[in-house]
Parts: structure tokens; C-alpha cells; sequence
């Protein structure tokens, strides 16, 4: 078989065959608007359906969107690199279509093909670890359970930003991979890697600190023995995309901005604390203020108008993300409340309360499908979600690591395949850095989707290190 159809192209194959079916085949399997839809929907001259119901919301999912046909006065200035891609698809279906209406299906298009791209590097990667084709077939198996798993993949029929984010951080990690792997092609590669990490930065604010990262992550490459215009080109991609994430930091709606400052204080530093009063006037606050703990922006009867002039004045002025963090700092026991809450919520893909058909599909209000959903099934009910697994987790990931490393020295392999783990470092450090910037900067509020691109990186790091670790269980049942 491996004659004919390769590991990688097999995972395509199975990949396609698993979410085509649920994307594209009624019934569709997407995700409900929480409300979000609007702020990407809006700039780019779309609405929900006027004959929508509007209890649809949480509950059932819509594929079909109005165009918008004369001036738009709520247009905004676009914002996010998460309009590129609807922009595309907008303009495909226009081409195909052209009824007045977009169809979110080919949203789902690009998405999917960004993955299976993503994929397919990945596998042809880890086809170099093990040279055994059946279990490089399992490992394919392995990758399309994980990562065409459908707590990933209903996003792509939806407006939330992960359905950029994911496909193009997934795309971008598998580039810099083949970059250490293909010496005839690293310039391509350094390319892709820069494309698709603009896309992936750039969709959601949050992803901003990633954009440093990366730069700290090429300009590792200056160190390595490859040729000059490469460590120029990667020092060049670096620079840029440090001064994108600036702006997307700068550019952040104030709105928005506001909300999570709101929920940085009542969800973050004031949650569970037993004395709030003590907590808030060492921020810098009026004590009067701790009777906002654990209340959200949203509450039907607020103890006070998230936008009151009080609290422009008197709240929001006197702290932000630097002052909260060196309060963190300086209370090891409120940050160790805020990591072990952070790694229980990093275990869950899916949302818990948006429901996966549409109203015309017959199912329940809010129910979520179980198609293709072993791998996030898994990790919901049987592993542990505590701080303590994570840590010892990536322990193993970095004993592996170091493993590699040695296995690198003796073989005298060249020096450029070390990158690949100064990858997986980057890896953790996104995830590491969204647990941190998700709850320091906005609290709970929502955490689990916050969270997200950490349970993405959890899942890179465990797909290479047990690749890696089936490659040495077979080397040794071989000796």
C-alpha cells in the first residue's frame, strides 16, 4: 500500500473523508453565534438571515449569511487577518454562486485545506522518526484523530477566530519542522512560516505576545550553520512580524479592551480571594470596589454600569496589565491559584454551551454532535485535569527532548535538525503564554475558550513526543 498511497496522503484522505462529511453533508455539523459573530461579520458587509430566529443563538448553527447590498453604516475599519480569509471565501462563493447570500461553507474550504496541508507535513515528518510503514500509518491515524478531531473542526463552520488561528498556527509549526528537514527548500518554508503566523497572530488580539515569540525563534537561526541569506531572511520575517503584533496589541477595540480589563480585576485578582478588600485597596484601588469581585461585564442587575463614569475614573484608570502582574508576582499564592485553575480549563476543546446543527436539523436545542470526537471525548473524561499532570506531562516532553538531543550528538547528524526542538519550545511557550495572558488579562471570563490555543499546543507536544517515543520502543524491540 505504501507504494501507492503515503502515510501522509493517507491522513489527507481520511481527513477529508471525516470532516467533508461533517462539514459539508446535512446535517452540518458548525457552531451556534454566542453573540461574537458580529464583530467579523459587520466589517465585512454580512448579517445573520432576516428570517433567522432569533433564539437561534447558543443553540443552533446558521450556514447562510445576507450580503449586504447598500452602504453599511455599522462598517468598521477590519482589524483582524480573520477578514482575509472571509473576504476569500466570500469572493469563491460569489464566483460559484452569486445569490445574494454566503454560504459559511467556504469558510470551511480554505480552513480544511489549511489544515490538511498542516497534516500532511506533520505526518511526512514523523515518517523520518520510525522506518516502519505500518506504524508510520498508525501515527497518520494518530494525527487525524487529534487534529481533524471535531472540537477543531466545527470552528471552521463558524466566525469565531480559531477557525483561522488553528489551521495556520498548526500550519505554521509543521513549516518550521520541514524547514529542519528539507535543506533544498528552507527559504519556501521561512515564507510559509511567516504568511501563516500573520494569519494566526493576527485573527485575535490575544495571539499579539506570539508575535515576539517568533521573532526570539528565527533569530535563534543566526546561530546555526546555514547560509547567509536564510539568517537574513529570518531575521527580516522576524523583525515584521514583532512590529504586526504591535500594532495588533495598539489597534485592540477599546470595547473590548474594556470588558477584559473589567474581568481582569472582578474574575482575576478579586476571584475566590477570602479577603477582597485587602486584595483591592493593595492594587491601588478604593476598598469600595470589592464589591464588584466576582461579578461579570454582563450581568443583568450590575452592582454598578460596567460604564459608569465612577468607574472610568475611579476603577479602570488606576490599574493595568503591568501593575496586575507584578501583583502576581508578589503573591505566589494568588498565581499559584490562577495556574491551577488555568491547566484544569486546558484540557477542553469544545465549547460547553454552543450547540453543532442547524434548527432545521431536527436535533435538540443546543445539542452537540459526537461524530469524530474520540480524541476531545478523551481528554474531557479520562485525563486528569489538574496542574500536577500538566507539569509532569511536559516533564516528559523535555526528557524526551533532551533524549533527542543526544540521540542528534551521537549520530552527528547535522546541526540544523536541532531546531526542530527549539520548535516544540515555542510550541509550549504559546500555550504557556495564552494560560498567562488569558487569565492575568481578562480573568475566567470565558477561560476555556481563551484557553484554547493552549489545548492546541498540549496536543502538538504530545503528537511528537509519542511519535518520538513509538520510534524508540521499536529501535529497541529491533536491537
Amino acid at each position: 500500500m505504501h507504494r501507492i498511497i503515503r502515510p501522509s496522503i493517507f491522513a489527507i484522505i481520511l481527513l477529508f473523508l471525516t470532516s467533508g462529511y461533517a462539514l459539508f453533508v446535512p446535517p452540518l455539523i458548525g457552531l451556534a453565534d454566542n453573540g461574537d459573530f458580529e464583530r467579523i461579520i459587520v466589517p465585512n458587509d454580512l448579517r445573520h438571515e432576516e428570517q433567522r430566529d432569533i433564539n437561534d443563538y447558543f443553540g443552533y448553527f446558521n450556514h447562510k449569511y445576507d450580503r449586504l447590498q447598500y452602504y453599511n453604516e455599522a462598517k468598521e475599519n477590519i482589524k483582524s487577518s480573520h477578514s482575509i480569509i472571509v473576504k476569500t471565501a466570500m469572493a469563491l462563493d460569489k464566483k460559484i454562486s452569486n445569490d445574494g447570500k454566503f454560504d459559511i461553507r467556504f469558510l470551511a474550504i480554505i480552513s480544511l485545506a489549511v489544515l490538511a496541508l498542516s497534516i500532511y507535513w506533520i505526518v511526512e515528518v514523523i515518517e523520518k522518526m520510525v522506518d516502519n510503514n505500518k506504524i508510520n500509518y498508525f501515527l497518520a491515524v494518530v494525527a487525524v484523530i487529534i487534529f481533524g478531531d471535531i472540537g477543531y473542526t466545527s470552528y471552521f463552520n463558524s466566525f469565531f477566530g480559531e477557525a483561522v488561528a488553528y489551521p495556520f498556527f498548526l500550519l505554521s509549526i509543521s513549516a518550521l519542522l520541514k524547514f529542519s528537514q528539507d535543506r533544498d527548500s528552507r527559504k519556501r518554508y521561512l515564507l510559509i512560516y511567516f504568511i501563516s503566523s500573520f494569519m494566526f497572530i493576527g485573527s485575535k488580539n490575544q495571539f499579539a505576545l506570539n508575535g515576539i515569540v517568533s521573532f526570539v525563534l528565527l533569530a535563534l537561526l543566526i546561530f546555526f550553520k546555514i547560509e547567509n541569506r536564510t539568517k537574513i531572511l529570518s531575521a527580516a520575517l522576524g523583525v515584521l512580524l514583532v512590529v504586526f503584533s504591535l500594532l495588533m496589541y495598539y489597534v485592540i477595540d477599546d470595547s473590548i479592551n474594556r470588558i477584559n480589563k473589567y474581568h481582569m480585576m472582578t474574575r482575576g485578582v478579586m476571584l475566590f480571594e477570602p479577603d477582597v478588600q485587602a486584595v483591592t485597596k493593595e492594587i491601588g484601588l478604593d476598598e469600595q470596589f470589592a464589591l464588584l469581585a466576582e461579578t461579570i461585564y454582563y450581568d443583568s442587575t450590575p452592582v454598578i454600569n460596567p460604564e459608569d463614569e465612577i468607574l472610568q475614573t475611579d476603577f479602570y484608570s488606576k490599574y493595568n496589565l503591568i501593575n496586575v502582574t507584578f501583583y502576581y508576582l508578589k503573591n505566589p499564592g494568588a498565581f499559584s491559584k490562577i495556574m491551577e485553575f488555568g491547566w484544569k480549563n486546558s484540557f477542553t476543546i469544545r465549547p460547553e454551551v454552543l450547540g453543532n446543527y442547524e434548527r432545521n436539523s431536527e436535533r435538540d436545542y443546543g445539542e452537540r454532535t459526537n461524530f469524530f470526537s474520540l480524541w476531545s471525548y478523551l481528554k474531557e473524561n479520562h485525563i486528569p485535569h489538574s496542574s500536577n499532570f500538566a507539569y509532569f506531562f511536559i516533564l516528559i516532553c523535555i526528557a524526551l527532548a533532551i533524549n533527542r538531543i543526544i540521540e542528534y550528538r551521537n549520530k552527528g547528524t547535522t546541526e540544523i535538525v536541532y531546531y526542530s526542538e527549539f520548535v516544540m519550545l515555542y510550541v509550549f511557550l504559546t500555550g504557556f503564554t495564552q494560560l498567562l495572558i488569558s487569565f492575568i488579562g481578562a480573568g475566567d471570563a470565558d477561560l476555556k475558550k481563551h484557553l484554547f490555543m493552549t489545548t492546541v499546543s498540549l496536543d502538538i507536544l504530545f503528537y511528537y513526543y509519542f511519535a518520538y517515543l513509538i520510534s524508540i520502543l521499536y529501535k529497541i524491540r529491533n536491537i
